[in-house]
């Protein structure tokens, strides 16, 4: 029986997604949790690698168990064996040769950034400040440009495991809340690094540092030193990965929904 997983967690303990020997990550720690859960060994496969200290309201993942668990007991039976720092939201009975990353059709991320003069610890795990002065207008005409597909060469960290550099970005966006920015961008995937390079490069338009002509050149291609800095990665979160409808559960128990409304959709910041 395949299942899908959509784990929440906060990234600033881990090295990541992938299991990497020496470091914890996150695989590693639920395929532990859910190992004791059943008394065996599992595999857990994640839809993506969310690098280090990189956060997910909504990462997926998929798992083969040759016996079958209740869904309300495999998510609440793992998140008792879990640090409070990862939980299992939601767990689906999944179509046989289901795959989380082969399968996936698109991904949500979220940067969030503060204009704040003094940035509350509430949300510093999950916010990065930003300069008052940005322009946003210029900000946001380098983000239409994004939309389309490109060669995303010089926004991709060493250390990937793509040979295609090219990505189709179907939505990129800015929006503001009084002193917080938050930049959105959905797309079939994403290079290793890219969003926190992208990030660095477009707060360099918003400072007048790079021309928008000068950041729609990059996305022809290019070198990374070429592009601006890394952002810091507490600032990003995976807020939803998306599957076609012939990769959909045939049953799904969900602990985000109660009364008939989510909590914790991917809509919604995950500190307000």
């Amino acid at each position: 029986m395949v299942y899908r997983l959509i784990l929440g967690y906060r990234g600033e303990a881990y090295a990541g997604w992938q299991r990497q020997p020496q470091v914890a990550t996150v695989q590693q720690t639920v395929e532990e949790a859910v190992a004791k859960l059943v008394r065996r060994d599992v595999s857990i496969v994640g839809a993506g690698r969310t690098d280090a200290g990189v956060h997910a309201r909504a990462q997926a993942a998929h798992l083969d168990l040759s016996t079958e668990i209740p869904l309300r007991a495999l998510v609440h039976g793992s998140n008792h064996l879990l640090p409070e720092d990862i939980r299992i939201v939601a767990a689906g009975r999944m179509p046989r040769g289901f795959h989380a990353r082969k399968h996936a059709s698109g991904k949500l991320y979220r940067y969030r950034l503060s204009r704040a003069r003094v940035l509350s610890p509430l949300d510093a795990l999950f916010v990065v400040g930003a300069d008052r002065n940005l322009n946003v207008d210029a900000i946001g005409r380098a983000l239409h440009d994004l939309v389309g597909r490109h060669d995303f060469s010089a926004f991709a960290l060493a250390g990937g495991s793509h040979r295609d550099p090219h990505r189709e970005i179907f939505l990129a966006t800015l929006s503001e809340d009084g002193e917080r920015l938050n930049m959105s961008f959905e797309g079939d995937g994403f290079l290793r690094g890219m969003v926190r390079s992208l990030v660095g490069t477009l707060l360099e338009v918003g400072l007048g540092r790079r021309s928008t002509s000068a950041f729609g050149a990059l996305l022809e291609g290019g070198a990374r030193g070429e592009a601006g800095p890394t952002a810091p990665a507490r600032g990003l979160t995976l807020e939803r990965v998306d599957y076609p409808p012939e990769w959909q559960p045939s049953e799904e128990y969900d602990s985000r929904y109660r009364g008939g409304h989510p909590a914790g959709s991917a809509g919604s910041p995950m500190v307000d």
